[in-house]
Parts: structure tokens; C-alpha cells; sequence
């Protein structure tokens, strides 16, 4: 009987970690799209209020046949932090320049992305929605 009760205990305080994990407003896989082309991937961990995660980024090119993703690289994220509804972050380059982004939470599992990232060609950030998976 004290081993059922001990497994049950073990059983509820794991349940409870899962739970506590799932209630994260940030924690999970982000995905980002410019209309239907992936643009950026967010995978975003929780451990207790101590975010850290990895962005993937494509790099998004139009030959006049509509955009295409035609690469990716991917970054750790840096200085990960959720303020209110602003979610953000830091990575480093190659040449250890040092790169901003921004995810404003808009709804339970929906964002906005910006950040230093920019168009070829263009002056302005794309407009990139988030979807949590």
C-alpha cells in the first residue's frame, strides 16, 4: 500500500511539472510566415522562468516566380526574456555582431515578429505572423 501511495504521489507531482510547463505563455514551437512562406521558426523552453531556445531563419528569395524559402540558419537565442506581452531576444552573428528581435504576443498562441532582419532590397522589417504549435 505505501509503494501504491508513493507511486501515485510521484505520478501527481509530474503531472503537476507537465501542467506548470503547458501554462508557459511562451514556451513551445513558433512558427513565422511572410503569406506562405516560412520565414522563422522560434523554439522557445521555460525552465521555471529562465527562457532560452533556438530561432531557425530562412532566407526567403523571389526569382519572379513568387517567394521561396532556399535556405536556413539557425541561432541560440540570447538574453531571452518575456516583459508583459513582449517577448525577446539576442543572437550573435559569425563576426559576433549581435542581432534584436521582438515577438509582441497578440493572442493565447499568436504573435507579431520584428527584428534586424530585413528584405534584400528593402529598408523596412518584414511582417511576420507567429503561430505557436
Amino acid at each position: 500500500m505505501k509503494r501504491l501511495v508513493t507511486v501515485l504521489l510521484a505520478v501527481a507531482v509530474m503531472g503537476g511539472f507537465a501542467i506548470a510547463a503547458t501554462d508557459s505563455p511562451i514556451a513551445g514551437k513558433w512558427q513565422g510566415k511572410m503569406g506562405d512562406v516560412p520565414a522563422v521558426t522560434l523554439t522557445i523552453k521555460d525552465d521555471n522562468g529562465k527562457l532560452s531556445g533556438t530561432a531557425v531563419f530562412y532566407e526567403i528569395v523571389d526569382d519572379g516566380d513568387g517567394p521561396k524559402a532556399t535556405g536556413q540558419s539557425t541561432a541560440e537565442m540570447v538574453d531571452a526574456k518575456l516583459e508583459g506581452k513582449i517577448f525577446s531576444f539576442r543572437t550573435k552573428g559569425s563576426q559576433g555582431e549581435v542581432f534584436s528581435y521582438q515577438m509582441e504576443l497578440t493572442g493565447k498562441n499568436e504573435g507579431k515578429f520584428k527584428g534586424d532582419a530585413r528584405v534584400a532590397g528593402g529598408s523596412e522589417a518584414p511582417k511576420i505572423k507567429m503561430v505557436r504549435e
